[in-house]
């Protein structure tokens, strides 16, 4: 809808309106609403202007944390990339029929196309299709994107695994979706009419070869500084007052050699809130925290000898929390790869006085309950039903109020379906618990059970893992390979064997019975 306002409060309130039903009037035809399903119909804007669509196709330099375009010449630019960047790709859609049952679009897929092949530019399309509309194309909804690769050699633009996520009806918060976005294409279901159900998809894509080695391990130093004393350095602990403010630091380094799909997740404690705006990614400031304080932030591949620091500030409760009591408040954060072990590391936050500390220690594992053995010990078939359960212990001092356990199951649901979810929702690939208090000393746990499809005969993926306090792996058995023929013992082989032996022994008998044929046996 078209605002119109004021600016002189002297103007008769009869004139203005007037001039205003004739301005809404020659408005109206231009952003009139479909009377079909229809995809991105609107003029393009880059600033959210009333009544206009973002281009369906847009990039940034994630590396070097770079912004989305600002018009349609800095989209038309393209995206300066060096050999080993990320780029982040988003895709923009919106049904542009009015709000009704008779207007939504069925079935919508998303899919992105990316060149094969090295180049020192890669042109990158998008395009959205459903069951009720005509497919539409970035080439003509603001246009294809350009990704210029720095340097004198060609480089291939490869998809990052586990990077696409959905932003549904312009939230802020996302759904991790599987892999796909780049082949077949990705199904968000049925999408209504109207701008209140827009939304984004996003990707990431890097620059080069990822070649990566099977050695490499991860090192994690997390460490505290004291914000409101002048003079403080970073250090595994500090001592602090109610309310003081307090910046943490996370640094993750691949050793040995590179690490394909770091993920760094923290976990902050009670008595502890996190300060917004604070988040810094190599320097680099960064909106939202449902990445890192949730299922993790995905950093990508980490070279060997490459590090990642994450910095945030925050800020202790106030001295009612703390009840004239003291307390040491641990922070952990911990650092996983695709082909290395979790590790983890902790800083510490002492409030002086009587010593109390709120600390946790999270658990996870796996039974077959179909074969009645640990999980982790066994192939598991087609059919098999595997047992998870999720524990939460409070090793403090004091009750922990407010506890949510979660756990991410994107790589479980690769291979299995969530048959009881143990009272817990399913939350995109997140399965989440309803908040609980649990008192000093005490287990809370949570059990949910997934069943083991049929694998395909190309599924080169034969290991269900995710990780919950300590990494599960619950191999997986290999698909039957069929049509390979083994002679039978029986056969031609052994019938030369016994020609051979009877020829043998005739020759023998020949020589001792008929001395003369010596010379000529």
């Amino acid at each position: 809808m078209t605002k119109f306002i004021a600016k002189n409060s002297n103007l008769n309130k009869t004139v203005i309106a007037a001039i205003g039903l004739v301005v809404i009037a020659s408005l109206v035809p231009a952003f009139a609403f479909a009377d079909t399903a229809s995809f991105n119909i609107f003029p393009i804007s880059y600033s959210g202007d009333v009544n206009h669509d973002y281009p369906l196709l847009d990039a940034r330099n994630y590396s070097e944390g770079d912004n989305f375009s600002t018009s349609q010449s800095d989209h038309d630019n393209g995206v300066d990339a060096d050999p080993g960047d990320t780029v982040e790709f988003v895709i923009y859609y919106h049904n542009g029929a009015a709000n009704s049952d008779d207007t939504v679009a069925e079935n919508v897929k998303i899919r992105a196309f990316l060149p094969s092949g090295k180049s020192q530019t890669h042109s990158v399309s998008a395009q959205i299709s459903s069951d009720d509309t005509s497919t539409v194309s970035s080439s003509n909804k603001g246009g294809d994107v350009d990704i210029d690769v720095s340097g004198t050699e060609s480089q291939n633009i490869e998809y990052i695994s586990g990077s696409t996520r959905w932003y549904p009806e312009g939230n802020s918060s996302y759904q991790t979706l599987p892999d796909g976005i780049v082949t077949s294409g990705i199904n968000i279901g049925d999408i209504r009419g109207c701008w209140d159900f827009s939304g984004f998809v996003k990707f990431q894509a890097r620059i080069g070869e990822q070649v990566i080695e099977n050695d490499g391990y991860l090192e994690i130093d997390k460490t505290v500084l004291h914000t409101s004393r002048a003079g403080s350095s970073f250090r595994d602990e500090v001592d602090a007052e109610p309310s003081d403010a307090v910046e943490f630091k996370i640094v993750v380094e691949a050793r040995g050699g590179d690490i394909r799909n770091v993920i760094i997740r923290d976990i902050l404690p009670s008595g502890l809130d996190f300060e917004s705006g604070t988040l810094r990614i190599d320097g680099s400031s960064r909106s939202g925290t449902q990445e890192l304080f949730g299922s993790g932030y995905n950093h990508g591949t980490l070279r060997e000898g490459e590090d990642v620091e994450i910095t945030f500030e925050a800020e202790l409760a106030s001295a009612s929390y703390f009840d004239d009591q003291s307390k040491t408040l641990t922070n952990t954060a911990n650092a996983r790869g695709d082909n290395t072990s979790t590790v983890q590391d902790t800083a510490r936050v002492r409030v002086e006085g009587q010593v109390l500390s709120s600390s946790f220690r999270l658990s996870k594992s796996a039974f077959n309950q179909t074969k009645g053995v640990n999980a982790q010990s066994v192939l598991a078939d087609s059919g098999d039903v595997i047992n998870y359960t999720l524990t939460y212990e409070n090793t403090g001092d004091i009750t922990a109020r407010n506890v949510v356990i979660e756990d991410d199951l994107y790589d479980v649901l690769l291979s299995a379906d969530l048959i009881n979810n143990g009272g817990g929702n399913l939350v995109g690939n997140t399965i989440r618990y309803p908040a609980v208090t649990v008192s000093a000393g005490v287990s809370v746990s949570k059990t949910f059970q997934v069943r083991v499809r049929a694998i395909s005969d190309y599924e080169t993926n034969l290991t269900m893992t995710n990780y919950y306090g300590n990494q599960i792996d619950v191999p997986l058995r290999p698909p039957t390979v069929k049509g390979i023929y083994i002679a039978p013992k029986s056969g031609p082989a052994s019938n030369v064997v016994l020609l051979l032996s009877l020829l043998t022994t005739g020759v023998l008998y020949a020589r001792k019975k008929y001395p003369k044929l010596k010379s000529l046996v």
